[in-house]
């Protein structure tokens, strides 16, 4: 006959058991799984982002359409710097401001780039993608500026050139030589990192 004490304690492992079998195991995604998975949420093609502050659109629309591959615009660029600057490591270096100038930058560029799905899949997709690397390069100062990159503190344009480098957020020097020239005196700021960085390089 079982004691009381016995009993208690085969309860007690039967309730440890039932509790370990009936709960979810939280196992972390690897990278692979996390980007097939982000193809797999349903998303609105034609008004990005969706859900709100997300990169789905790359992944999601750009890339089947086009076929660029794991470096090509949409998976190399677009999508790869838009969940970096997601992080929230890098989003809580911002300040308030400089948060809703990402949200609205990640929004302008996505939105810019819905039209080139409604060109016909191509027929030779090394070149769409050249197109459509060159076409969104294009979208990106006029969007950092129409975001308000300009009423921005330097502090926080000091952040955004760490997370993701002057390079990445202009693509060319002609880009940024451009903007510049357009009026913006604020972009003076970044044409001097741009030009630091090519002196570390020699």
């Amino acid at each position: 006959m079982l004691s009381c004490k016995t009993f208690s304690l085969a309860l007690a492992a039967a309730c440890f058991a039932f509790f370990v079998w009936s709960s979810p195991i939280q196992i972390p995604l690897s990278s692979f799984e996390a980007i097939s998975l982000s193809q797999t949420v349903k998303t609105n093609c034609s008004s990005p982002p969706d859900p709100p502050h997300s990169c789905v659109f790359y992944a999601a629309c750009l890339e089947p359409h086009f076929h660029c591959g794991s470096q090509g615009y949409p998976l190399g660029f677009g999508e790869k710097f838009c969940t970096k600057f997601n992080l929230p490591q890098n989003v809580g270096r911002l300040s308030d401001k400089g948060k809703e100038w990402m949200w609205d930058t990640m929004a302008c560029l996505q939105r810019a780039l819905v039209t080139e799905l409604d060109i016909p899949a191509p027929s030779s997709s090394s070149e769409a993608c050249k197109a459509l690397e060159t076409k969104a390069f294009s979208t990106h100062a006029p969007c950092y500026l129409s975001s308000g990159l300009c009423s921005l503190n330097p502090k926080d344009w000091a952040v955004i050139v760490d997370i993701i480098g002057i390079r990445t957020l202009f693509g060319t020097r002609d880009a940024l030589r451009g903007a510049v020239e357009a009026g913006e005196g604020c972009l003076k700021f970044f044409a001097k990192e741009w030009d630091k960085g090519v002196e570390k390089e020699l």
